[in-house]
């Protein structure tokens, strides 16, 4: 679920800058032939809509669904609850984002991209603690320098082995969204675990 299908596997970088790790989508695309940003997203949302058992819904989860401890699905914006034997957060810089172009501060997570506001509230009631975010962006063609600040869940709340959030059971994390020592991953670290993530999710069944 993204709030987005056309920013599907959007890359802040050019393909041909990129060390793609092998048996990844990016690694597949890029061997199909992929060499511009557009065309990475167009190759891997193709692959993704055409992966038997796999559906690519727009959508905006705004909270958890939990029984028992356990998370079973989540909540979206439009109303209609999605349910899921687990759950991961791939959310990147989008909790309680907000964007700083000059003086002007929006919700945004990027330009022209929402933030998760109601699913950032949602994870506090449940106890999860969050670092704070901050990365700067320079001028680029068309665009202004700016600023996003957000939250990324603290060390202590999330397993890097496992990729599994402590709190809740079914839930897990993955990417720019998790806190660690080094600093916000890049994209090659980001697909690297995603990779990773499927392969857990697929273990479970």
């Amino acid at each position: 679920m993204t709030t987005s299908l056309d920013t599907v596997y959007t890359l802040d970088a050019e393909p041909s800058d990129l060390d793609a790790p092998p048996g990844s989508l990016l690694n597949e695309v890029i061997a199909q032939g992929a060499s511009s940003r557009w065309d990475v997203h167009r190759f891997a949302k193709y692959a993704l809509e055409a992966e038997a058992g796999l559906h690519l819904l727009q959508s905006t989860a705004s909270a958890l669904e939990v029984e028992d401890g356990a998370v079973f699905g989540v909540q979206t914006w439009e109303g209609v609850p999605r349910r899921a034997s687990s759950v991961a957060l791939c959310v990147g810089t989008f909790l309680r984002a907000r964007l700083e172009i000059g003086s002007v501060v929006e919700r945004h997570g990027r330009l022209s991209e929402m933030a998760y506001d109601d699913l950032y509230e949602d994870l506090s009631a449940h106890g999860f603690a969050f670092e704070e975010l901050e990365l700067a962006a320079g001028a680029q063609a068309g665009s202004l320098p700016h600023v996003v600040r957000s939250v990324a869940f603290a060390r202590g709340e999330w397993s890097e082995e496992s990729l599994e959030l402590s709190r809740l059971s079914g839930l897990y994390a993955a990417g720019a969204c998790v806190s660690r020592a080094e600093g916000p991953p890049d994209i090659v670290l980001c697909v690297s675990e995603g990779t990773r993530l499927g392969e857990q999710l697929a273990s479970r069944g």
